[in-house]
């Protein structure tokens, strides 16, 4: 039988970016663009039209590793909010699932906007025969850890290289 862990984060945080709300929207739209720009400088590869493979970094615990990736798409909700949600891949292992949500939401404040975002990692492991005889506790501890590791500097490098690739777009003579 089959028996899974799992681990959770979720980071957030403000940015204020001088710019219009439209040219910011209209910038969000592309996600070709601003999602690969994004996640560097991890893997991401278009898998079908609004569809990406994201691979994660390698996560390493108790002498056990894991590389997870995921398929990611966005939702635009309106000009004010964008969502990126973890979609199901055809090729997508068994021993681990990963769940991912984000929202952008945008405030306009005279002529700047206010970026809030939010990432929402879930990773659900399958517990290898060996580890299964360890503690629930000392796993969870050691899994956690490593995928709060992982997961916060993914957040911060998303919301920093969104925000940098959007100047170089909205102003390309430097």
């Amino acid at each position: 039988m089959m028996q899974f862990i799992s681990f959770k984060d979720s980071q957030q945080g403000e940015v204020t970016l001088q710019t219009g709300l439209s040219a910011l929207a209209q910038y969000l739209r592309n996600h070709a663009r601003w999602i690969p720009a994004g996640f560097k400088p991890l893997s991401v590869q278009p898998v079908l039209s609004g569809v990406y493979r994201l691979q994660l970094p390698e996560i390493k615990a108790l002498s056990f590793a894991v590389s997870p990736r995921l398929g990611l798409r966005q939702v635009e909700e309106s000009e004010c909010a964008y969502r990126l949600v973890s979609t199901p891949l055809d090729d997508d292992p068994r021993d681990y699932r990963v769940k991912f949500e984000s929202l952008l939401r945008l405030v306009p404040d005279g002529k700047a906007v206010r970026v809030f975002w939010e990432a929402n990692f879930v990773i659900d492991l399958e517990i290898a025969g060996f580890l299964q005889m360890l503690p629930q506790t000392m796993l969870q501890a050691a899994g956690q850890t490593a995928v709060q590791t992982m997961t916060a500097p993914i957040s911060r490098n998303l919301v920093h290289n969104l925000c940098q690739d959007y100047q170089v777009c909205s102003n390309p003579s430097g």
